[in-house]
């Protein structure tokens, strides 16, 4: 067969002469003629629903055309080669060359009969799921076409398995559909969804609404878009826009929370001498991890100082730098209006301070590596906020007193290199916090140029749970990760108990603390109770008949003295555990100090013989306690310390120039 060749772009094509007689679901017929080219049968197209399903040529004689040329040779007939669409079909009969349309063409075939139920169960930007059935041809599977923003974007058959509808009587249970997405649909627009079985809707209309938070579809669509990228060029490119977009946000997310707008407006006010309505200074805590009040005393000092600051009219924000909190952390710490700083907002410290930056007014660094490892960057991001080094106990003290104790001259170097570490760290900070006079007065004298303040935590006095013990009970509390407190433990099991049960045969003895070694529970013994970590002391306490501090060596305040007291039970202890909390010399205290394993025995036996010597030492603990660790004369310190918190100002509406004339 000869083909043909398009006509000149220049010339308008001629119409195609014909039409389409006979469109159903059994066969298309009719007639076609290209005019500019007689002598050639027309090679023409068949497509349904847009979609070409074959071609055949109009050369078949018919006798009503034997007046057109070929001798009426120009009929074409094409049979169905499987039924159509049984929701109906567009169908459209073009020719091959020119796509030029037949006229009678396009043709609707009707759609069959059918009782559509089901129900369109989920509609995203993934997929759209569902089930549906003919309930007049339930075996048959029913096609659907998927409108997209009111355009028809695909066609798919209901035909997967669900063992619900079968299990519902729903034949074989082949009505189910899940059709995903070639690629999820763009989050940042809106979006109108709905299907149809022909012309008939199925279902409700769905409307996405444009994204407007980082929901699961904006995560989906630029999860699928971040992993399309292949080339390592543009994935260089993509880190390096994700990187900056993480950085602005958290920049965004600390101007937020330290107010920094309202502090720019604030500060053009002041300039235009305008009142302002005051905003909360902010401070920032950094520990090795999120404080535990039932681990030990240094958890204690920091969530108190916390809370007197917070009194004072601060938002308090707390990071930690070695072990990073947890969800649980931060809600306790909720608890107490605390604000706790984690992933993905900062890492850590260096995160809070670049990020948080001139809108703290202080930074507090609890020990000494804290101190030694943000102090320049606190200056670097944070000059002109305060800067607070609480140095929980001073180490090196600490080790010069343990290389006495152990005879180890190698840690009295160690101690030699700590003493100017923390020389430097209390140089740095504007303010260095100890709990102990003792402490205070080796900075003062060590660093002339620190400013040391004596501030401990608050302790408060609590009622003592009157219960009766069988028999006369001394405990040693203390968190066992401290060296200070398991030599303590072992003084007191293996020196000290051995010449107590000659003057006290009865004596029970109870070991309580967090982090307890295998070495302690190996000090187990008849009368030697070892209970480890309870999350409530009181009541332990309540069975306690004494209390007792065996520290051959250590620094700063002990909170197991404090904790005693607090529940009013007397206690014996070292110099080394009375140091910075009592007066030694004083007759009262003296009976209560002893140094030798003899003289704490001793001591020991005599107050539990006397229980009056304990109700005296009591007596002046509780005024020691009230004078000295109470939660207003904490606050009354830190006052002191840190930049004043504004007080309440009238809103400038409330302000009346005296120049202008009043309204009224």
């Amino acid at each position: 067969m000869t083909s043909r060749q398009p006509e000149s772009s220049g010339t308008p094509p001629c119409p195609l002469t014909g039409f389409l007689d006979v469109c159903d679901r059994t066969r298309i017929a009719g007639w076609a003629v290209d005019l500019s080219a007689p002598d050639l049968p027309v090679r023409l197209r068949i497509l349904c629903d847009g979609r070409p399903v074959d071609e055949t040529d109009a050369d078949l004689p018919r006798t009503d055309l034997e007046g057109l040329p070929r001798e009426g040779h120009c009929a074409f007939e094409w049979t169905w080669p499987e039924a159509p669409p049984h929701e109906g079909c567009l169908i459209e009969i073009v020719d091959v060359l020119l796509d030029r349309p037949l006229s009678g063409s396009p043709f609707r075939l009707a759609p069959l009969p059918a009782t559509l139920r089901g129900s369109l169960d989920i509609a995203d930007r993934r997929h759209v799921a569902g089930w549906v059935q003919d309930a007049a041809n339930p075996d048959r599977t029913v096609w659907l076409t998927l409108w997209l923003d009111g355009k028809p974007v695909s066609r798919f058959p209901a035909n997967q398995f669900r063992r619900d509808l079968r299990e519902a009587g729903f034949g074989t249970g082949r009505h189910g559909f899940d059709h995903i997405f070639p690629a999820p649909l763009d989050p940042l627009q809106g979006h109108d969804i709905y299907l149809t079985h022909g012309d008939t809707p199925f279902g409700n209309p769905v409307t996405l609404a444009r994204a407007g938070t980082l929901d699961t579809a904006m995560r989906n669509y630029l999860s699928t878009l971040l992993q399309g990228i292949d080339s390592l060029p543009e994935r260089e490119k993509a880190l390096s826009f994700l990187m900056h977009e993480a950085k602005s946000l958290k920049d965004r997310t600390g101007a937020l929370l330290t107010d920094c707008d309202a502090r720019a407006r604030k500060a053009q006010a002041r300039r235009q001498q305008i009142p302002t309505a005051p905003i909360p200074p902010t401070i920032l805590f950094v520990d090795d991890q999120a404080p535990d009040t039932t681990r030990d005393a240094g958890s204690v000092a920091i969530v108190s100082h916390m809370s007197a600051i917070q009194a004072l009219g601060y938002r308090v924000f707390f990071v930690a730098s070695r072990r990073p909190s947890s969800e649980d952390d931060r809600r306790k710490l909720a608890t107490l209006e605390i604000e706790c700083l984690t992933e993905p907002f900062c890492s850590g410290p260096e995160d809070a301070l670049r990020h948080l930056g001139d809108g703290l007014e202080a930074i507090y660094l609890h020990r000494l590596n804290n101190a030694e490892c943000y102090s320049a960057l606190a200056r670097a991001f944070a000059p002109t906020a305060t800067l607070i080094w609480s140095i929980a106990d001073l180490a090196s003290m600490r080790l010069h007193r343990q290389a006495t104790i152990e005879h180890r001259p190698e840690l009295d170097r160690v101690a030699t290199n700590l003493e100017v570490r923390e020389s430097m760290c209390a140089w740095l900070a504007d303010v260095t916090i100890t709990h102990s006079s003792v402490e205070a007065e080796w900075i003062s004298r060590t660093i002339p140029t620190a400013r040391a303040a004596i501030i401990p935590w608050a302790v408060p006095v609590l009622s003592r749970r009157k219960t009766t013990i069988d028999r006369p009970t001394i405990t040693f509390v203390g968190h066992f990760a401290h060296t200070p407190n398991l030599d303590a433990a072992k003084w007191l099991v293996l020196d000290i108990l051995p010449r107590l049960r000659k003057l006290c045969p009865d004596i029970r003895c109870r070991l309580i603390g967090s982090a307890m070694p295998h070495a302690i529970h190996q000090l187990a013994a008849d009368d030697v109770e070892i209970l480890g970590f309870v999350p409530d002391l009181h009541p332990a306490l309540a069975q306690t008949t004494l209390c007792i501090a065996p520290l051959r060596y250590g620094a700063g305040l002990k909170g197991k003295i404090l904790e005693s007291w607090s529940v009013g039970i007397p206690i014996v202890m070292t110099p080394i555990a009375a140091e910075g909390l009592v007066d030694p010399k004083d007759p009262l205290w003296e009976m209560a100090i002893a140094s030798t394993a003899e003289d704490f025995a001793r001591k020991t036996a005599l107050f539990l013989e006397k229980p009056s010597l304990g109700r005296k030492q009591i007596t002046e603990a509780r005024r020691i306690l009230r004078e000295r660790f109470s939660a207003a004369l904490i606050q009354e310190k830190f006052r002191t310390l840190l930049p004043p918190v504004e007080s309440s100002v009238p809103s400038p509406e409330t302000f009346t120039d005296p120049a202008e004339p009043s309204l009224n």
